[in-house]
């Protein structure tokens, strides 16, 4: 058995992907209507959007990070890396094991706000719909570009320090990237401080990849050359993400 299947198998028996697949899959069909939504009905369908991209990060943030933790702290502290290794399997394919258990859980949670999105919020105008569609795949292109290093970087702390610290390490770094950086924009609109500049020049502007306010208000899908610079960003800090990841992994405590 891989590493791979091991950790997924572990995944499945303790049962608490149920848990928020069930949230992400009812709860957008059923909040919208406990607003006053009858005031105006044309909002109900962006409002399902909104509600699954939104706990989509929510799920991100409580139960993603923290399932990489816990795999890595696991693996290391019982012996199972270890074992694995002895077997021969490189130290960067054990990694990439745990983490494709992680990725493989986080494109069933994007395709399940995708399917919620495109099926219960399509708008019924050809034109409109065409564009719905490409905003909402690009939303979930910047998803994974986000999350993805993320877990690898959750992963490897878990290997070094223990699962619920690993966990607000990386958690506290998405919210930061997501919110705080906003936060420090504004801030440094007030005072200028070059120390806060170069703060915030090097933080990772993980709000990028929000583009639920563009769904919200049915702006359209952004334009290819922004998309594209975007994308390569975002990239670009996963893969400095990444280096820090592989570097910080070890097979035991």
């Amino acid at each position: 058995m891989s590493l791979f299947k091991l950790t997924f198998k572990t995944t499945i028996a303790r049962n608490t992907y149920l848990i928020f697949l069930l949230v992400l899959a009812l709860l957008p069909l059923v909040l919208p209507y406990m607003t006053p939504w009858e005031e105006k009905p044309t909002l109900l369908q962006p409002a399902r959007a909104q509600t699954a991209w939104g706990l989509l990060w929510i799920v991100t943030l409580v139960w993603l990070f923290y399932q990489a933790a816990v795999m890595g702290h696991d693996g290391a502290s019982q012996g199972v890396l270890e074992y694995f290794k002895t077997l021969g399997v490189k130290r960067r394919s054990l990694i990439v094991q745990l983490w494709a258990n992680s990725l493989l859980w986080g494109l069933v949670c994007v395709g399940l706000v995708l399917g919620i999105s495109l099926l219960f919020a399509m708008p019924g105008d050809p034109q409109e719909a065409r564009m719905w569609v490409i905003t909402n795949v690009q939303y979930a292109a910047l998803y994974l570009l986000v999350v993805a290093p993320l877990f690898f970087l959750a992963t490897a702390l878990g290997t070094r320090i223990n699962a619920t610290a690993a966990y607000v390490v990386t958690s506290g770094l998405a919210l930061y990237g997501l919110y705080g950086v906003g936060y420090l924009d504004f801030f440094l609109s007030q005072s200028g401080n070059p120390v806060v500049d170069a703060i915030y020049v090097i933080s990772p502007h993980y709000h990028l990849a929000d583009l639920t306010t563009r769904l919200l208000y049915k702006m359209g899908p952004l334009e290819n050359g922004i998309f594209a610079k975007m994308a390569l960003y975002l990239a670009g800090v996963g893969l400095v993400v990444i280096s820090v990841a592989v570097a910080l992994f070890r097979e035991k405590k």
